[in-house]
């Protein structure tokens, strides 16, 4: 029996030597329930000819089913012997046509390929990421160009240096505060002139008197009940 309306046909030449057409079929049921949906072309009223008409015809359902419009499917393969021109597919409320102009060719397959993500194309390619062009290369970031092992902050200009981040140039092992005009391991504030004098007591002549008494000395005592 015929199903309650077509909303689709799409016609697919897939050789043309002997012609060969895939028609696939969509549409509309009254209700669930219908089974074995199929392109029949048995009343085609010229069979003959260059039109090809089917029936979109299914199966209706014997028992309650709920009465709702439901999508249905089908699909055939033909080898027309008179060539094809149309195809006309119909259903109980409508019919819909498909002229050879708008029949259309099977979508290529894309090649089997095993390449990873970016080795498509245009060259496969096994290369780490960032090696690929213009030249192959296992050299480590940042060491592509001009060549080199040296490492991050002796590159260049100067020539290669394995010393110690401040002794580069030139060279030194003096302690960070030491390092010009003389080497110098005197502690700080003692550096010119050498004294080994505690902080204070530089000058203008040493003391070892406590902060506060160093200047000037006094014969003069005094007491509680004043000068004596």
């Amino acid at each position: 029996m015929k199903i309650f309306q077509v909303t689709q046909v799409r016609v697919i030449k897939q050789s043309e030597s002997p012609l060969t057409l895939c028609i696939q079929v969509s549409g509309l049921t009254a209700s669930a329930g219908w089974t074995n949906p199929r392109l029949d072309n048995s009343e085609d009223p010229d069979p003959d000819d260059a039109v090809l008409a089917f029936s979109f015809d299914a199966d209706r359902p014997t028992g309650p089913v709920i009465q709702v419009l439901t999508p249905i499917s089908a699909s055939i393969v033909v080898n027309p012997a008179n060539g094809a021109d149309a195809v006309i597919v119909s259903a109980r409320s409508n019919s819909l046509v498909v002229h050879a102009s708008c029949f259309v060719s099977p979508e290529p397959t894309p090649p089997i390929t095993t390449l990873a993500v970016g080795e498509e194309d245009p060259v496969a390619s096994t290369r780490a990421l960032g090696e690929e062009d213009p030249v192959a290369s296992t050299r480590a970031l940042g060491e592509e160009d001009p060549f080199t092992t040296l490492a991050v902050g002796e590159e260049g200009p100067a020539v290669p240096s394995t010393r110690a981040f401040g002794e580069e140039e030139p060279l030194t092992t003096l302690a960070i505060g030491e390092e010009g005009p003389g080497p110098s391991t005197r502690a700080a504030g003692e550096e010119d002139p050498v004294t080994t004098l505690a902080v204070g007591e530089e000058g203008p002549g040493p003391s070892t008197r406590a902060a506060g008494e160093e200047n000037p000395p006094s014969p003069i005592w005094g007491g509680p009940f004043g000068q004596y």
